[in-house]
């Protein structure tokens, strides 16, 4: 009689795979509580990592939507001696790399600024403007939506001011008529021509409202400009880096101290948007991928704990004559389910998750304003499926179908040994689950400690209780020789109109405030009686404040005093230098008999009288040592573009915004404010910080659970190898105490091997990262202690569940059935 039921096992086709399918789904639905461990286990593996999957691919494998933007770079001209600059270029430094004979198609560069658009109803509307160089629009190669870009004579000396709107102003402002082309556009500073429209698509610098035409000379030596440039398809980093490297040289003959220990320096456009959050998430990444391999292996091993219990199961289907192709696709369609079902979890967890980290702010960092779930994520998780499903499923089935049938029918018997290669290797995976799972809640500590010593960290001022805003005093306010002291005193009037509000008990203006864009310069220092070295210049950054800024901010006053109403524009220069400052360049002499000049590109003949010094104030971010910096006071140095900071005796500084917006409408009904908290800023500085805290917390905590899976996976099964020497050993008498602390024991060798793995790889990993991280050590005792401690409770419950079901085994049932 023919053999149906091989022909089933042994027949690849259509109908066997559907057989296949119906088979895995009933004996998934017969074991619930597998099916959920496992899809559970591998949703969090996946989820977390096509999460961190599509936030890089938004960041980083998305395309810039410019055409052939893989040859777009963004320029910088860093100083080679180790002096501290901005790292922006010069006008002369970018046209300079307009040489047909190099490898560059066109370099251009923007300088930001603040305008306010008048409304045609009067009301005023603040607005992001970028002044650019010639061939700005042209080198992205976005078409114009409507008008034009610049031409090439509106970038010479005494032309009139025209302006690119951006989309989004366009439309905002204009309704998007293509009409206003050609028209002026009423600025405070006075009126531009409207020559065009930016495309949709183009933003950058990202947030720019408008752009006009800004003119380069050969006196344009300051370092105040962004540099882009596009390179020719092809171009190698080799030559690119000669032909700067030439043009450098040529500038230094040319321009001496300015260009002199100077380099050219360029990063991929998206690189350098992304900046120091490219690498971060690349690491994430890393880290997601790790979990997703512990997640396969914990579900590899609840399937080897299954096939404990379905070895005579196989062997039946062995012994009537299924090859072994037949039970590894059988067993590989199971694993593939698993893998499809943790996938469909894993996206919705994913999607979850992403939405999560945008209102958690990942939103506001570059790039990252929309996640989508593209194509490319898709395949990722398609792609991650179809691996996962084998890898899960492939070692298994080996093991079953490679195994002989007297073996099968031992497989659950008392023949089974626990010293086999194949439990050597689970016990294996349990120590490197642990070890990974104590290194990452480790990381994770670390971050959170670097994360909570930049909160807590000296900024150099007070953020509670602090209002703050910006505003621009436009030219045509003030004409004529004499705007120095019409701006000084407009100033000084609004100073005194805030002071007196209720609840405001000081008010300051700066030109750079803290933690936000930087308006003023760094400048070249000489201090009277050290002798100047050309070749390798003091420098310093120059900050324009009013004489209460100080007072406003929190900033303590170490030695001498602050500015006074006696620091005039027709007094002798003076200044307050910061702990840097004096620690650097006057050693050991007393900072208040100092003497020192400042210019660019070379000190200047006049000398400033230091007659103070404060603390240090972080102003490029709390993560970054201040550098030498000397302050001016606003008659001496006038600026029209101001922030004010308001120091309030309230809880909530903002509550008082409704009043400072009336009083400077008092002033001028023209001048646009938008207030912020100052805790907000500091806040808002660390959002990269908070960003890899987060995804490190959630990694910890994916990494724990799977742990806590895997390491019950492992001692799950390994209870059902020995169940026959369990029922023996109570059946000569050992209680179920004492099988369940032999049980125990064998989890705590594991454990403690485990433990000590995890802290030698948690240090080796604490002291690569630790540089990167504020104030952090690597052999830290608490964040040591702390993952240990977290990562061994929850090792123990999940050795105690399977122990104590094996202490109450049933010694008569097993036997009977052996």
């Amino acid at each position: 009689m023919y053999n149906w039921a091989n022909l089933h096992l042994s027949c690849p086709s259509n109908h066997n795979v559907l057989n296949d399918l119906t088979f895995t789904f009933r004996s998934l639905r017969r074991q619930p509580a597998f099916t959920l461990a496992a899809v559970a286990t591998l949703a969090v593996g996946i989820g977390a990592t096509t999460a961190i999957f599509s936030t890089v691919n938004a960041a980083l494998l998305r395309p810039l939507p410019y055409p052939r933007s893989d040859d777009l770079r963004a320029l910088y001209a860093p100083a080679t001696d180790g002096r501290f600059t901005t790292g922006r270029d010069s006008g002369v430094e970018i046209t300079r790399l307009n040489n047909p004979a190099f490898s560059i198609v066109h370099a251009s560069g923007s300088q930001r600024g603040d305008a306010t658009i008048i409304r045609d109803d009067g009301t005023p509307l603040p607005a992001v403007l970028f002044a650019v160089t010639d061939g700005f629009f042209e080198l992205f190669g976005l078409p114009m939506s409507a008008g034009r870009a610049f031409t090439p004579q509106e970038h010479l000396p005494g032309t009139s001011r025209s302006a690119v709107l951006s989309y989004r102003l366009w439309h905002d402002l204009f309704g998007g008529n293509p009409g206003v082309v050609g028209k002026p556009i009423r600025l405070a500073e006075g009126p531009v021509t409207i020559v065009g429209v930016a495309a949709r698509d183009f933003d950058i610098p990202h947030g720019a409202d408008l752009w006009i035409n800004a003119v380069v000379t050969p006196q344009s030596i300051g370092h105040g400009f962004d540099g882009y440039l596009r390179v020719k398809p092809g171009t190698t980093p080799e030559r690119l880096r000669d032909e700067m490297a030439s043009a450098m040289s040529s500038l230094a003959e040319q321009y001496g101290t300015v260009d002199r220990n100077r380099r050219y320096d360029v990063r991929p456009l998206a690189s350098a948007i992304v900046g120091d959050l490219g690498p971060m998430l690349v690491v994430v990444l890393g880290g997601a991928s790790v979990l997703l391999v512990l997640a396969c292996v914990n579900v590899t091993n609840l399937l080897l704990a299954r096939g404990a219990v379905r070895a005579r199961e196989i062997a039946v289907r062995v012994a009537l004559g299924a090859g072994r192709g037949r039970v590894v696709r059988q067993l590989l369609t199971e694993s593939l389910v698993l893998s499809a079902a943790g996938t469909l979890v894993g996206l919705l967890l994913a999607f979850l998750g992403v939405r999560l980290l945008l209102v958690l702010g990942a939103s506001e960092l570059p790039r990252l304003s929309s996640v989508p779930f593209d194509l490319r994520v898709l395949a990722f998780s398609l792609v991650s499926m179809l691996v996962v499903g084998i890898f899960v499923g492939f070692a298994p089935a080996l093991r079953l179908a490679g195994t002989n049938l007297r073996t099968l029918m031992n497989e659950s018997g008392r023949s089974m040994a626990g010293g086999t290669g194949a439990h050597r290797m689970l016990k294996t995976m349990v120590v490197a689950e642990i070890a990974l799972a104590i290194a990452l809640v480790a990381s994770a500590g670390w971050l959170v400690r670097s994360f909570a010593n930049l909160g807590t960290a000296n900024p150099g001022f007070v953020a509670d209780g602090r209002l703050v805003f910006d505003l621009t005093l436009p030219f045509s306010k003030f004409p004529g020789p004499d705007l120095p002291a019409r701006a000084t005193a407009w100033s000084r009037n609004l100073v005194e109109r805030l002071r007196a509000i209720s609840g405001v008990t000081a008010a300051g203006t700066t030109s750079t405030f803290p933690l936000r864009s930087d308006y003023d310069a760094v400048l070249y220092v000489g201090v009277q009686g050290d002798r100047v070295d050309p070749e390798h210049p003091l420098v310093a950054r120059a900050h324009r404040v009013s004489p209460d800024f100080f007072d406003a901010m929190g900033t303590r006053m170490l030695a001498g005093r602050a500015f006074t109403a006696d620091d005039r524009q027709d007094t002798a220069l003076v200044t307050i230098v910061n702990r840097s400052f004096a620690r650097r360049y006057f050693g050991g002499r007393d900072p208040l008999t100092m003497r020192f000049t400042a210019g660019y590109p070379e000190p200047s003949a006049t000398a400033f009288t230091v007659v103070g010094v404060v603390d240090d104030v972080k102003y490029v971010s709390m993560g970054e040592a201040a550098d030498p910096a000397f302050y001016m006071p606003q008659p001496q140095s006038v600026y029209l573009r101001q922030t004010v900071v308001l120091r309030t005796s309230l809880g909530d500084p903002t509550t008082i915004a409704p009043t400072v917006r009336a009083a400077i409408r008092d002033m001028d009904p023209q001048i646009p404010v938008d207030f912020r908290s100052l805790t907000d800023i500091v806040s808002a500085s660390l959002s990269r910080q908070r960003l890899g805290m987060t995804l490190m917390l959630l990694f910890a905590t994916a990494a724990l659970a799977l742990a806590a899976v895997g390491i019950y996976g492992v001692i799950a099964y390994a209870s059902a190898q020995r169940v026959g020497e369990v029922a023996t050993r109570m059946a000569l008498g050992a209680t179920p105490s004492n099988v369940f602390w032999l049980m125990m024991r064998q989890g705590r060798t594991l454990a403690v091997i485990g433990t000590a793995v995890g802290l030698a790889v948690a240090y080796a990993a604490g002291r690569i990262v630790s540089n990167r991280l504020y104030e952090v050590r690597a052999s830290d005792p608490l964040i040591l202690a702390a993952a240990t401690a977290l990562v061994l409770g929850i090792t123990l419950v999940a050795i105690v569940f399977p122990a104590r079901r094996a202490s109450q085994v049933d010694p008569s049932r097993v036997l009977r059935l052996d």
